[in-house]
């Protein structure tokens, strides 16, 4: 099993409308269209399909830049809820991390995680982030160190 990731321009925003995000993670994400086209987060992020092996849609990614920092984000992992727990969303993250890691100047991928999304935060774990609570807030930043 594999999947690839293929960048989401306006001729194929129509395959994210009925994307089904689980009832338990709902509360931790924004609506797909909103996120994917202009309400999303504030860096310069791109969004990506994240394609199975077999040809069909499963969900999608967005990655995102902050130059200045050499810092790179990953945002609204949504894997569809039928396709849940099959490895999609471990196997899409390994590829965007890998495809930042070959971009000139990446020396971080970090993520921001809602406190409460235990399933976030243990797939962050198994890839190697190092997440940082910030206080009292729902938020949590992990990070990445990209060795060069």
């Amino acid at each position: 099993m594999g999947v690839t990731l293929r960048q989401i321009d306006r001729h194929h925003k129509e395959e994210f409308m009925d994307a089904n995000v689980s009832e338990e993670l709902e509360r931790f994400m924004s609506r797909n269209l909103d996120t994917i086209f202009g309400n999303g987060p504030s860096a310069d992020y791109a969004p990506y399909a994240i394609i199975s092996g077999d040809g069909r849609t499963v969900g999608f990614i967005m990655v995102g830049q902050r130059l200045e920092e050499g810092s790179y984000w990953l945002a609204k992992l949504m894997i569809d809820s039928c396709e849940r727990r099959k490895g999609y969303g471990t196997l899409a993250m390994q590829h965007a991390i890998q495809m930042l890691r070959e971009r000139q100047g990446c020396r971080f991928v970090q993520v921001t995680y809602h406190r409460d999304n235990i399933a976030a935060r243990a797939l962050l774990d198994r890839l190697g982030f190092v997440s940082l609570i910030d206080g009292k807030g729902e938020s949590i930043i992990a990070t990445l160190t990209i060795a060069r």
